[in-house]
């Protein structure tokens, strides 16, 4: 319980109370169906054990009572027993034994008399005597006086039954009796005798006893007058002046107060002897047993809420206590997150989320706009040779869906003609540009990037290594392209292809080659396609150097590729170290690869190098020679690499301050731009972000941004000039991105930092 002192949420409570809630509805009405199953149905089964024992009582008296009306009746109709043969001094003594037998025939009588009306005599099993004598000197009644005895004897139309009283028997015994007197004959409306039959009372209390058990319980019998004929007490009896309510009772149970404390009173009515028969006891005694089970039962009630309350609070701690930790690590990241704790951790990380969402999708939006740039960045870098080893570059490839695994690669070179780069020509490139972002054809795909410094687009085809012949799929590929700029484009360039390799790291190679043959336009003719391949297939003497990697050199050397350039020189003096040439002809071999790099520095117009010509023709070996050629071309080749950078310094500058003097007019764009440095839309898009880090429309964004703050901050003009006066016409989406970009509508930047 230490942890749900600690927990102070509005999350945790409303967990708990939603558990408890749960937890009582089924709870309330188990314990109603509970209750009532076991407690009030104990409770009825109580009060109906006392009924049906008290009922046992009247039934068993019943019963002894129609016995002692047959007895009486019997001995009515009895032919020993009429008055003249109990007065006959003979036949007298056999009328005293069939008294006896009558007698004997009953357990609750402890004797029984005869007696004919107006006779002075009274018979019973031991004998006769004088009505006098019987009633002042054998029977001594308390209660019952001579002359009330003599004059009921003589009177009694219908049975009677006098209340148990004291009794003198001989004037040396005494015991109570309860006496019953039945007149003879029996329902007949003049009766001429009486049969009065004495009964112990405690034969009756004894057939009372049972009922009584361990409880501090009053039975009482009452007659049709409500007088006591008998009771029984295991505890104080009832003061007699309370007995009327017990006596006047209907059948069934009844609850009064008698003498400042409650009782419980059951009744049952004898329809046989007309008697109430009536058990009393305090009420905490008659349930008892009702009590004891209804505490029970609210003691397990108890212990069940207190076991779901104990449940709630685990359950609530343990659902509760990932949120909070998910809400403590958020909260953690995220400042902000802290603040809406006050109401709900949910709601906090449920806003926080669909922030997240939100700025993810903002950022799907981002890297979207950004993948084309990131596309030509991993294509250049492929051009480059810049790839070898580099995991990163590998994840990108995957990001962008171009597959390296089991693929041959080579690459085309497409040079734009006269009519591309003449009037219109942004628009052909950007067609051209457009129409090669991806292209494939019978398994192969080609990748377009434009390179603008030479004018060209060089295409990275990627195709599966188990389909068909690579050179004749290359060879169809080449030819498809040439077909579609000349249906879509309207223009018949020069295509170079270079040769198939087998990796992204040698697609470098491929370039330079594709590059090179394109400069054999001047010998194949315009709008033709010209395969590297082809070119370095012509017949060369036994003792001539590779052609194909002179060429190579030429073109690397003139790309500024060091790897391309160094790697040629190698081969074409490792090529001649191989063979056993005379040293005249190897010299002249190796003057004709001193001339192709001087002749193609000059070409270049880095005439400053030429002076290094006499550092090349004194060498010692080839080892030597070769050493002093790489370092002239690693110089060229940086040369080459300072002027690329200049001439794209020299663009940026020329682009950035014509933004920066047309972004506030309605028709600057992204195109317009393009139109004036004679740009394809894709190029100046990917040298906006190459050299600024930004996209052309989130540099323009930022300069127009910093002058739409400056005027709100310095000048009163009204949002819609000023939003018109850096170029917007629609006002709305003006405010709208202002707002989203600074977190304030303009009109409230201008209040809060006016």
């Amino acid at each position: 319980m230490g942890k749900f002192k600690k927990i102070k949420s509005r999350l945790f409570y409303k967990y708990f109370v939603s558990y408890l809630i749960i937890f009582l509805i089924p709870f309330i009405a188990m314990s109603v169906m509970v209750y009532h199953n076991s407690v009030v149905s104990l409770k009825e089964e109580i009060e109906q054990s006392n009924i049906n024992k008290l009922k046992q009582v009247k039934d068993m008296t019943d019963t002894r009572m129609k016995e002692l009306r047959k007895i009486a009746a019997r001995i009515s109709f009895d032919p020993q027993l009429t008055p003249y043969m109990v007065s006959h001094g003979y036949y007298g003594s056999e009328a005293i034994q069939e008294l006896e037998k009558y007698k004997a025939n009953s357990s609750i009588i402890e004797e029984l008399f005869l007696y004919y009306q107006g006779d002075d005599v009274i018979y019973s099993s031991k004998g006769l005597n004088s009505l006098e004598t019987f009633a002042q000197s054998i029977y001594h009644f308390d209660h019952w006086k001579k002359e009330e005895l003599i004059n009921d004897l003589n009177s009694i139309q219908k049975p009677v039954v006098l209340p148990a009283d004291n009794v003198t028997i001989n004037n040396n015994d005494h015991n109570r009796f309860i006496t019953y007197l039945y007149p003879i004959p029996p329902n007949d409306p003049v009766s001429h005798g009486t049969v009065m039959f004495l009964i112990k009372e405690s034969v009756i209390t004894g057939l009372i006893e049972n009922i009584l058990g361990e409880f501090q319980e009053n039975v009482y019998i009452f007659d049709e007058k409500n007088r006591i004929l008998t009771s029984e007490s295991n505890g104080n009896l009832i003061n007699e002046n309370n007995f009327d309510p017990l006596a006047s009772s209907e059948s069934g149970i009844h609850t009064a107060e008698i003498d400042d404390k409650e009782y419980s009173f059951v009744t049952v009515n004898s329809k046989v002897s007309g008697w109430t028969f009536v058990s009393a006891m305090p009420t905490s005694q008659f349930l008892s047993k009702f009590a004891q089970a209804q505490t029970l039962i609210i003691m397990t009630l108890l212990l069940i809420v207190v076991a779901g309350l104990v449940a709630a609070t685990v359950l609530s701690i343990k659902h509760y206590r990932p949120i909070q930790s998910l809400f403590e690590y958020v909260s953690k990241k995220n400042s902000d997150v802290q603040g809406k704790k006050k109401r709900n951790e949910l709601d906090s990380l449920r806003e926080t989320i669909v922030g997240m969402f939100k700025d993810q999708k903002d950022l799907c939006e981002k890297v979207d706009s950004q993948e084309p740039f990131v596309r030509e960045q991993c294509l250049m870098r492929m051009l480059k040779g810049d790839v070898k080893n580099n995991r990163d570059f590998h994840s990108w490839l995957e990001t962008l869906d171009i597959s390296v695994e089991d693929r041959h690669f080579f690459v085309l070179v497409i040079s734009y003609n006269e009519k591309a780069n003449g009037e219109g020509s942004v628009k052909i490139r950007e067609s051209i540009s457009r129409l090669f972002t991806e292209i494939s054809f019978k398994g192969a795909v080609g990748y377009g990037i434009e390179i603008f410094y030479d004018n060209t687009v060089a295409l990275i085809v990627n195709m599966e290594s188990k389909v068909g012949n690579l050179n004749e799929r290359s060879r169809e590929f080449a030819f498809q392209v040439k077909s579609l700029l000349q249906n879509d484009c309207g223009v018949s360039p020069t295509i170079g292809v270079g040769s198939i390799c087998g990796g992204i790291d040698q697609i470098n190679r491929s370039f330079i080659e594709a590059s090179a043959a394109v400069e054999y336009k001047l010998v194949n003719g315009k709008s033709s396609v010209i395969f590297f391949g082809d070119l370095v297939r012509q017949e060369e003497p036994d003792v001539w150097y590779p052609k194909d990697q002179q060429i190579k050199f030429v073109q690397g050397l003139k790309k500024g590729d060091q790897k391309v350039a160094c790697e040629a020189v190698k081969n074409m003096i490792g090529s001649l170290t191989e063979r056993e040439l005379p040293i005249h002809i190897l010299k002249c071999l190796l003057f004709d690869i001193i001339n192709t790099v001087l002749r193609a520095t000059a070409e270049m117009g880095m005439h400053q190098y030429m002076s290094r010509a006499s550092e090349l023709v004194e060498y010692d070996s080839l080892e030597d020679l070769h050493e002093k050629i790489h370092s002239l071309v690693i110089a060229v080749c940086n040369e080459v690499e300072k002027k690329k950078d200049s001439h794209n310094h020299e663009l940026r500058s020329e682009i950035l301050e014509y933004i920066r003097k047309s972004y506030k007019t309605h028709n600057f764009s992204l195109e317009s731009t393009a139109e004036s440095f004679k740009l394809s839309v894709s190029y100046l898009s990917r040298f906006m972000k190459e050299q600024t880090g930004a996209t052309f429309t989130q540099y323009v964004w930022q300069l127009r941004s910093q002058e739409v703050k400056r005027r709100l901050k310095e000048t009163d003009e009204s949002i819609k000039e000023i939003a018109m006066g850096v170029g917007y016409m629609d006002v709305p989406n003006f405010t709208r991105k202002f707002k989203k970009a600074e977190g304030v509508t303009p009109g409230e930047f201008r209040k809060l930092y006016a």
